[in-house]
This record gives C-alpha cells, sequence and structure tokens, in this order.
C-alpha cells in the first residue's frame, strides 16, 4: 500500500491521487464527482479481490447511489464495469460466500458491489485465512503470482520455489516434490518433459550440499537470483496446477500451522488475553515462517508482560513479535519486526533496532481483514 495514504477508522479519505491502494487500482478511481475519498479497506479489498478471480481489469463506474442502491452506505458500495456483468457476477461468487461481498446486483452493463457492515464483519474461515496469511508474507519475498516464483542460489539455499519459497538448502523443498509426487505422479511428471529424468536425479542426490550446488550452477544474473529459464517454465508449470496448488497450502498448514499453534498456545499461557484477530494471527505466522518459534524470546517476553499487562490481543501480539525480532541477528532485528508491525498496523511502520533501520510495505495488505478467525485452534489441531 502506498505511502501518504489517509484512513480514518478504517475509511480511505485521501492521498495522492496517482497512489496505489491496492495493486491494481490508483486512489483517483475511487474519487466522488466532487473528487472527495470516502471508501472502507473492505471495499477496497473486494474490488481487487473481484479482479484477481477475474483475471482481467476491473472500471470502476461510480461510488455514488443509483437506482435504489447505496443509499445510507457510503465507503460501502462500489459500481464497477469489466466486459459481460454476468461473468462480473459469476467471478464474485466466492466473495459472496464468504461474506467479503454482501450483495452483488447487475444493472444494465454495470455491476453493483456491496461489502457487508464492516463493525460486524463474520468470522474468516480458517482455510481462507491462512491462504491470505500465506499471500501476506509471500509478497515480502516476491512478486506477481507468489506459486510461480523461481529464485535461484542468491541467499544459498540452491533453488527457492514458491509462496513459502521452499528450498533445497532447508530440504522443505524437498519434502514438498514428494508430496507433489505422492498426489499425482503423472501431472508432474508432465510439467518437467523432457527435464524429468535429470529432476529425478537430482531428487536422489544424498544430500542437501549437492543439491545446493546443481542449482548454483543454475542459478543467472544479479546475485544469482534468478534462474535457467527451461527449469523456470518447468517449476512454474508445476505452479500453475491445481492441485500442487491446493497441496502446497496442505504443506503450508502441516508445517508453519502446527508453529503457530504452538506460539498461540505458550502465549495463552503467559497471558489470559485471547488472539482471535486474523491480523494477529497473520503477523504471528509471518513469524513462524521467518523465525521459527517464539521459544528464543520467552523470557523477554514475560517480562513484557509483567511490566506492561497488555489487556488486548494488539498490544500482547506485539510485544511477542518485537520481542522475537529482537533476537534475531542483528542486521535483521529491524527488518524482523518492521514486517510484523506492518501487517499489524495495516500499514508501512519505522524501526531502528542495533544500529539498522527497516520500514517494509506489503502490496497485499488488503488481504488483512480486520475480523477475528473461526475457531483457527481446533482447526490446526
Amino acid at each position: 500500500m502506498a505511502k501518504g495514504l489517509r484512513f480514518d477508522n478504517d475509511y480511505l479519505v485521501g492521498g495522492p491521487a496517482r497512489a496505489w491502494v491496492t495493486p491494481n487500482f490508483l486512489l483517483s478511481e475511487y474519487a466522488a464527482a466532487d473528487g472527495s475519498i470516502y471508501v472502507h479497506r473492505e471495499l477496497l479489498a473486494a474490488v481487487q479481490l473481484l479482479r484477481d478471480a477475474l483475471g482481467r481489469s476491473v472500471d470502476i463506474a461510480a461510488v455514488t447511489p443509483s437506482g435504489g442502491l447505496g443509499a445510507g452506505l457510503a465507503g460501502r458500495f462500489a459500481w464497477v464495469r469489466a466486459g459481460d456483468p454476468q461473468n462480473v457476477v459469476n467471478a464474485a461468487q466466492a466473495l459472496l460466500r464468504d461474506a467479503t461481498l454482501e450483495r452483488v446486483e447487475t444493472r444494465g452493463e454495470r455491476v453493483y458491489l456491496q461489502i457487508p457492515d464492516p463493525t460486524q464483519l463474520p468470522p474468516l474461515v480458517p482455510e481462507r485465512a491462512l491462504e491470505r496469511a500465506i499471500r501476506v508474507t509471500a509478497a515480502f519475498e516476491t512478486s506477481g503470482d507468489p506459486y510461480l516464483q523461481v529464485t535461484g542460489n542468491f541467499d544459498g539455499a540452491g533453488l527457492s520455489f514458491g509462496p513459502i519459497q521452499v528450498n533445497f538448502g532447508t530440504g522443505t523443498l524437498q519434502a514438498m516434490f514428494r508430496r507433489y509426487q505422492a498426489r499425482d505422479a503423472t501431472a508432474l511428471r508432465r510439467c518437467f518433459g523432457d527435464l524429468w529424468d535429470e529432476w529425478q536425479r537430482v531428487m536422489a542426490l544424498p544430500s542437501r550440499r549437492q543439491q545446493v550446488a546443481w542449482a548454483d550452477a543454475l542459478s543467472r544474473g544479479r546475485n544469482k537470483a534468478d534462474f535457467n529459464p527451461a527449469w523456470t517454465a518447468a517449476l512454474q508449470a508445476v505452479g500453475n496446477t491445481a492441485a500442487f496448488r491446493d497441496e502446497t497450502l496442505r504443506y503450508a498448514y502441516d508445517v508453519y500451522g502446527r508453529k503457530l499453534i504452538a506460539a498461540l498456545s505458550w502465549l495463552n499461557g503467559a497471558c489470559p488475553v485471547r488472539i482471535g484477530n486474523f491480523r494477529c494471527l497473520a503477523a504471528l505466522y509471518d513469524l513462524c515462517v521467518q523465525q521459527g518459534s517464539l521459544n528464543k524470546a520467552h523470557d523477554a517476553i514475560r517480562r513484557r508482560i509483567a511490566a506492561e499487562q497488555p489487556t488486548d490481543e494488539f498490544q500482547l501480539t506485539r510485544i511477542a513479535v518485537e520481542e522475537r525480532g529482537r533476537k534475531a541477528s542483528a542486521p535483521w532485528r529491524a527488518d524482523c519486526i518492521s514486517r510484523r508491525l506492518c501487517i499489524l498496523e495495516r500499514a508501512p511502520v519505522a524501526v531502528t533496532e542495533s544500529g539498522r533501520s527497516a520500514q517494509r510495505d506489503n502490496p497485499n495488505l488488503y488481504l488483512l481483514r480486520n475480523a477475528p478467525v473461526k475457531q483457527m485452534e481446533r482447526y490446526l489441531l
């Protein structure tokens, strides 16, 4: 989300006209006829998600009431155009089911979109919440479709792939591809084509070090962040396969979901404040992906809880992510803390730690719904 945007109680009320409010929409596109801006974050997210679902441009036709629709709902609706109105309505069905949208109607070539009452948002379904959290975390490291990300050996990990950047160095890439092969070996082989036999040889190498060395030889560009085009195309074919995308989510649930539930359980024992808001959960999920657990900061977190007596989940989550961030290697402490606070606040937060400064931003902040998650603990168990 661009700098300079101004919000009032979660309603966008101003900023630079050419500022991006979500990846595909400028602030100026939401301006009323008099130039004023008043749009809730949830509506910004809903329109972007609709655009993502359609896979094509969406024009915002108006943000004023018309034909009896939108009256008394300032900031909670928009009229859009995107080709055949029925295609727009069809794409909006999933957003209606998860209550991202409350009402969708056609009027000629325009489609009316209305969000629920932002003060009474229904809980997110756990599976959708984790899917959103994965996309937010992925956006700190990559751009574009996170399932198509292929990264070379710029960091010593050899080859990194997908939204959670599984890699040879940690053994996570090998584990995930074993799951892909167990799910549909024929489809996986089809993705690799003539490269299949070589891929099988690499996966069978006796050590991670050898696998990293193989990937290093195929890494390209500045700092070896790019990868051989033929292999990149094969891996992106995997990332484009619906079954493998689903398996990636399952892998993330299995690996990082367990870490998240461990963090939530420990925090519940340290402080009686329950953590259930999606923004807090997403910040802790990002911590689990990047730093593994809260373990190294247990004592520091307990001390701050005793000193500050947090009374809400945002205060408690902030303590947890700040103290765990301070246990990272000195050059990365500011970066770790800034990432988590960016998620909590849904805006860049400047942080200085150990002589280093960071102010991380994320293009997917629109996914951070200010709502509870339904029975997250049961889902992760």
